[in-house]
C-alpha cells in the first residue's frame, strides 16, 4: 500500500513538474493492485502526462503604409495665424496639445516659445488645433525629442501629414 501511494505521488510531482506551460491531457493508467492481479481494472488512478503545444507559425505582419503603428497621420494646414510654413516641409511632428478652442493652444505655444522654442499651431480636418513643439525629416530625431520632454508632457506623440 505504501508503495502505491508513494508511485502515485512521484507520479503527480512528475506531471506537476513537467507540465509548467505545457498543454495538459489526463491519462488514466491502472494502478498497482489491478496490475498485480486483483479482482478488477475497473480501479484506476489519473495521472496528468504533458505534450508540448502544437506547432504554429509565426504571425506574418502585412502593412499597407510604411507608417510605424504609433505614429498618427492625418490631413492638416497651419492656423491661418501661423507664419512658420517651413513646418510643413517636415515629416514628423512632436505634438505636446491637442484642443478643441483656439485659445488654449494659442496660450500653450505662447507659454512654449517664451521658453525658446519654436511651437507652430496646425488644425485638421476635424477643428482640432494641434501644438508643435518640433519638427523633423527623421522618426528619430522626432523620438528623441519626445523623450526630451516627456517628463512634462506625458501626452506626447508623432504626427505624419496624410496625403
Amino acid at each position: 500500500m505504501k508503495g502505491s501511494i508513494r508511485l502515485f505521488t512521484l507520479l503527480l510531482i512528475g506531471g506537476l513538474v513537467f507540465s509548467a506551460c505545457q498543454t495538459q491531457r489526463v491519462v488514466t493508467i491502472p494502478n498497482a493492485h489491478a496490475i498485480a492481479g486483483a479482482e478488477t481494472l475497473a480501479q484506476t488512478t489519473p495521472v496528468i502526462v504533458s505534450t508540448p503545444p502544437p506547432a504554429t507559425p509565426p504571425p506574418v505582419e502585412v502593412r499597407t503604409t510604411e507608417v510605424p503603428a504609433d505614429v498618427r497621420t492625418e490631413a492638416f494646414r497651419l492656423d491661418d495665424a501661423e507664419q512658420n510654413a517651413d513646418v510643413m516641409n517636415q515629416r514628423y511632428h512632436v505634438v505636446v496639445g491637442s484642443f478643441r478652442n483656439r485659445n488654449n493652444a494659442v496660450g500653450l505655444q505662447q507659454t512654449l516659445n517664451r521658453e525658446g522654442n519654436n511651437a507652430v499651431i496646425v488644425v485638421n480636418k476635424q477643428g482640432m488645433f494641434r501644438v508643435l513643439i518640433a519638427s523633423y525629416n527623421t522618426q528619430s530625431e522626432a523620438r528623441a525629442k519626445m523623450q526630451q520632454v516627456n517628463r512634462r508632457f506625458t501626452d506626447v506623440w508623432l504626427l505624419m501629414q496624410r496625403q
